[in-house]
């Protein structure tokens, strides 16, 4: 039997996970018993979703029966398939919120308060990767759009930080090097002041730079050889990849890139005629994404909420930020 036959024939296991959160921001972890499969890393809390039962249902069983708690509200978060040599598990994950009761080990394991930030340094198991990067990741990636001057760039960019704007990518082709890594060093030094991350575009040599928070890689980069981009980042820098199709997805995949944009989703102003993937597609490709999906094209800040309920991290644009002040 071939190995994609092999794949296919695994038995699929929907899982549901909870990334609990208390009042305090702060997340609840547990520790899995030595004589389990996976013995001895953290994990998220959860368990197998029974046939017929809803997600969440299973969340609140699985968090009574291990941990003594029930969550009232819940948001989603990721869906990732992760294949194992015995098994393939499906981890449909939610954030757990508004937490009744004070949980405790039911079955007898370590369990943990820990700020999202500690996330990083914990022992996962490998399939958890991308729920601790999504977890991470804010639901806005602001990129910024045509600028006649420097000072119009910093006055947009320290309005959206000002906003909360958590996530950065500066994108300028038209300028020479010099002068974007210039801008770039002053953009940092905006985002710095509140904790925000500035991703560059351009080449593996941006990220040796003390003040350069990752690199947002074109769909053309992602697909060049010889070029080791996740070794060439530094702890806490973020690797990210513009994908337009399932080929490009699995390249980012095999890279270990962080999160991926997907686009065009809709006709832009930025990009007139391009051909577009539609919401149908969209979905698709994101429910087939091992990673952290923002959608990109045609994306408005009333279309966030709804487009995490279907597990997309969440809106990426141009327009929907750079137009907000004048």
């Amino acid at each position: 039997m071939s190995s994609e036959n092999q794949t296919n024939a695994r038995k699929l296991v929907h899982v549901a996970v909870a990334v609990i959160r208390g009042e305090d921001g702060r997340v609840l972890v547990a520790r899995r018993p030595n004589d389990k499969h996976m013995g001895g890393y953290w994990e998220f809390p959860g368990g197998k979703v029974e046939e017929g039962e809803f997600v969440t249902a299973a969340l609140n069983r699985e968090l009574k029966e291990e941990l003594d708690i029930e969550a009232a509200v819940f948001q989603k978060l990721i869906s990732i398939r992760h294949d194992y040599p015995d098994k393939s598990v499906y981890l449909d994950t939610w954030w757990a919120d508004d937490i009744k009761g004070l949980p405790c080990g039911n079955e007898g394991q370590e369990i943990r308060w820990v700020d999202l930030k500690e996330l990083p340094g914990l022992d996962f198991p490998p399939a958890n990767d991308s729920i601790v990067t999504a977890a991470l990741l804010p639901n806005r990636y602001m990129i910024t759009g045509n600028f006649d001057a420097a000072a119009e760039l910093l006055e947009k960019v320290s309005y959206q930080i000002e906003q909360g704007m958590e996530l950065i990518q500066f994108r300028a082709p038209w300028l020479d090097k010099a002068t974007y890594q210039h801008l770039a060093r002053e953009l940092h030094h905006l985002c710095r002041q509140t904790g925000a991350k500035l991703l560059l575009k351009g080449g593996a040599e941006l990220l040796a730079n003390a003040w350069c928070d990752g690199i947002h890689l074109t769909s053309k980069q992602l697909l060049q050889e010889g070029v080791d981009w996740r070794n060439r980042c530094r702890s806490g820098q973020w690797l990210a990849a513009s994908c337009h199709n399932q080929e490009q997805i699995d390249r980012a995949a095999s890279l270990g890139v962080d999160f991926v944009t997907l686009s065009p989703v809709r006709l832009t102003n930025t990009h007139p005629g391009c051909e577009t993937l539609g919401e149908k597609k969209a979905d698709e490709l994101t429910d087939r994404c091992p990673l952290p999906v923002f959608w990109l094209g045609g994306m408005e800040l009333a279309d966030q909420e709804k487009l995490i309920d279907r597990g997309v991290q969440g809106i990426a644009a141009i327009g929907a930020f750079w137009s907000q002040i004048h």
